[in-house]
Order: C-alpha cells, then sequence, then structure tokens
C-alpha cells in the first residue's frame, strides 16, 4: 500500500519506523519525538512516498516557534526526503548560525555595552537592507571567551593567549519576506491536517530565496561584528538552522562533513565546546544504540550512516517532572495531553533535589510548548555527542562575559 491508502494509524505507524532519536529521556525529547511522527507523517502522505525520515541529535528538543511545532515538528533534527524541488515551508528555516571569531583583546564592559546601544541605535545597511540587531533576542547572545583547552591542531586557529567572541543570530530583517514571499503553495489535506506544499517554478524560487537568505545571514553576522568590535578574525561561521540542499533540512544541527570547526555552546555557565566535524553516523553506532534492524527494513540504513549531524547547543529542557504524553486532535492543531507526575511524599523530599511540591496536580493540555517553564540543558549532550562519535573535540572556551542588550 502506499501512504495515501493508509488512515490516520497506519501512517503514524510508518512515520515512527522512520524516527531515530539519539535524543535524551526527558519530556522535551519525548514532546519533540511524539509532533513528530505527526510531521513526517504529512510529508509522507503529500508525497506518497515512504521514503521520508528523520534523525534526533542528542539535543533533541521542542521548538518554540508556534507555526513550525503546530505544523507538526520538533528541533535537534535532521529531516529529509526523497527526489528535489519539493519543499515544506512550515518547517520555517530561518538561517540562524553562529560566528566565532578570534580578537586581540577583551573589551572592557562599559564599552562594549556603550558600543552595542550605539549600534542598535545606528541605521546600518547591508545590501540595501536596514540591519536590526538583535543581541539579546530569545537565546541569541553574545559572548566573550578564553581559552580553557585547544589541541595543537588548531593551534593555528585558536591559539591559547587569544581572546574569542561569539555571535549567535539570523537574519529577521528577511525572514519575514522570505516566510511571506510564497505566492503560490499548494495545502495537501492528510489524514493528520492540512500540510503547505511548493514544487515546480514555486519550489525553485523559494530554493533560490533560501540561498540568498543564509548568504545574507552569514555577511550579516560578520557586518554586525565589524561594528561592534572593528578588527577580528573569523574562525568560522556556520548555519545550523536551514536547507541543507534540496531535500533535507537541518534544526539546529550543523551538517559535520563541513570543512568548519563546530562550536557547541550550552549555557551561559558552561565551556562551550569547539569540535571538528567527522562523517557519521558510523555503523557501529547504530547497532549499539539498536537501530540497525529497523533502518535496513525501512531501507534507510545508508541514509542514516550519512546523516554527519551535529548538534549546536544542548536544546530547551522543560522544567516538568510530567512522565507520560498523549495526543489528542482538536480540530486545527493536536493537543499534548501532559500527566503521570507524582507529588513529593513529604517535605524532606521536597527539599531535596526534587523540584516537586506536596500537593497532589493533574494534567495538563498544551497545543504548543511556548509557554512551558524551560531551562537549558548542559554537559550531558556534550557527553552524547561524543559517545556517538559526532566529531572530535578540538577545543574548549571559558565565557567571560554574556551581552545580552
Amino acid at each position: 500500500m502506499n501512504p495515501r491508502d493508509l488512515d490516520k494509524k497506519a501512517l503514524i505507524d510508518a512515520s515512527t519506523k522512520r524516527i531515530f532519536s539519539f535524543g535524551p529521556r526527558d519530556l522535551a525529547s519525548a514532546l519533540a519525538y511524539e509532533n513528530m511522527r505527526y510531521g513526517l507523517g504529512k510529508i509522507m502522505y503529500a508525497l506518497d512516498d515512504y521514503g521520508v525520515s528523520c534523525v534526533f541529535g542528542p539535543d533533541a528538543t521542542i521548538t518554540r516557534n508556534v507555526e513550525r511545532w503546530e505544523s507538526g515538528f520538533g528541533y535537534g533534527a535532521v529531516i529529509k526526503w526523497p527526489g528535489k524541488g519539493v519543499f515544506f515551508p512550515e518547517i520555517k528555516p530561518n538561517a540562524c548560525g553562529m560566528l566565532l571569531a578570534k580578537i586581540d583583546e577583551l573589551p572592557p564592559r562599559e564599552d562594549m555595552i556603550r558600543r552595542m546601544s550605539e549600534v542598535m541605535d545606528s541605521e546600518l545597511f547591508l545590501d540595501g537592507v536596514r540591519v536590526r540587531p538583535d543581541f539579546g533576542h530569545g537565546n541569541h547572545f553574545f559572548e566573550f571567551y578564553s581559552v580553557l583547552e585547544s589541541s595543537p591542531d588548531v593551534e593555528e586557529d585558536i591559539p591559547k593567549d587569544g581572546f574569542y567572541v561569539l555571535l549567535h543570530g539570523s537574519a529577521p530583517e528577511k525572514k519575514d519576506a522570505f516566510y511571506g514571499a510564497v505566492e503560490s503553495v499548494e495545502r495537501v489535506l492528510t489524514p493528520m491536517g492540512e500540510i503547505a506544499v511548493l514544487e515546480g517554478a514555486s519550489g525553485r524560487e523559494y530554493y533560490r530565496s533560501w540561498v540568498g537568505l543564509e548568504d545574507f545571514s552569514r555577511r550579516r553576522r560578520e557586518f554586525i561584528l565589524k561594528e561592534v568590535l572593528g578588527n577580528y578574525k573569523v574562525v568560522s561561521n556556520t548555519t545550523h538552522q536551514g536547507l541543507s540542499s534540496e531535500n533535507e533540512i537541518r534544526l539546529g544541527c550543523y551538517n559535520s562533513v563541513e570543512k568548519a570547526l563546530f562550536p557547541v555552546a550550552m549555557r551561559w555557565d558552561i565551556p562551550v565546546y569547539v569540535f571538528r566535524g567527522k562523517p557519521n553516523l558510523s555503523e557501529e553506532v547504530i547497532s549499539r544504540v539498536g537501530f540497525h534492524e529497523r533502518a535496513e527494513e525501512t531501507g534507510l540504513l545508508d541514509r542514516l550512516e550519512g546523516t554527519n549531524i551535529l548538534p549546536h547547543g544542548g536544546g530547551y529542557k522543560v522544567d516538568l517532572e510530567y512522565t507520560k504524553i498523549s495526543v489528542v486532535n482538536g480540530g486545527r492543531c493536536n493537543h499534548f495531553v501532559l500527566s503521570g507526575a507524582k507529588p513529593a511524599s513529604s517535605v524532606s523530599e521536597m527539599m531535596g533535589n526534587s523540584k516537586r511540591g506536596v500537593s497532589s496536580f493533574g494534567e495538563m493540555v498544551i497545543m504548543n510548548p511556548r509557554e512551558l517553564p524551560y531551562d537549558y540543558r548542559g554537559l550531558s549532550v556534550i557527553e552524547k555527542t561524543m559517545e556517538y562519535e559526532l566529531g572530535t573535540p578540538v577545543a574548549k572556551l571559558q565565557p567571560l562575559m554574556t551581552l545580552k542588550v
């Protein structure tokens, strides 16, 4: 049977077989997995092809972009589909990335605050587009470092006597135009709801627009850094959110076979780890986590072995202790029912490591996780990145100053 011959349950089952998650066993990762079963199923139905896959990295997590989430997609993943020239704009690539650069001296804090404020108030133009810096928006940041450790083979790029700056951001000035520039969108009604599809001339124009957006976003990061700091040396300037080919999208993860050094930034209180990328996933790792048989059965083993995934950060951690998720369709989109949380049995237990109170509490029903309490994951993602041999650590950078203004 083809995907379009399946009912909703069978389509979700087929989608589930094609999701391979290396994510942690926590609520954010579980929510992302549950949601992706629907998004992947929509793509499979729209293409009428089983050759669709999703690989979650060790930072698998929710997305706080409401439209992306309600369309059925999580974050920290590589999604790939057969053929080329067909696109699914509701996944919303935004060309977010990180620029790591070397500077000779660490600027005084007061000078940086003053200069960043001046830049934010200035009329700056790149390619005729007014640039509006977003140093403190969402999880974007501007951070300074010294070297804690580095490998001899990166001494030329990351000498130990230098200071470093990391700028995390996208191109909001052009993102809305990219999202809204789609004039001809076919909407395919699937058993899980509608999905927007672009192909033909509209698909080709969409991809050309994406290439322009990514190029602008990369140059924008360098342009802003020059306005703030003056001289610097680029170590790497890499995209981690967007179309990596005409039939693949990366949500929060690098393409590890690019010739680059990849900064992985967890939180402001944890060092930034810099990795050299490598081809992955290995057959040994795929077998170790128990995915080999399913990958062979679905015809996706070669694709899984060529995923080349590397996280750019730790991802969101949802700060709730629910242990069960069920999905109820409420018409316009899915509702996620969170349950299974148990209160602390005593005040003494509550005063320990548990964040639970002593009161009983019931289920929580959400349409999207944007307003859920969250934190950022820590070193466990770095440990899993090395355990799964996704890259080679070559440097560790000590945070000195984080600016979100």
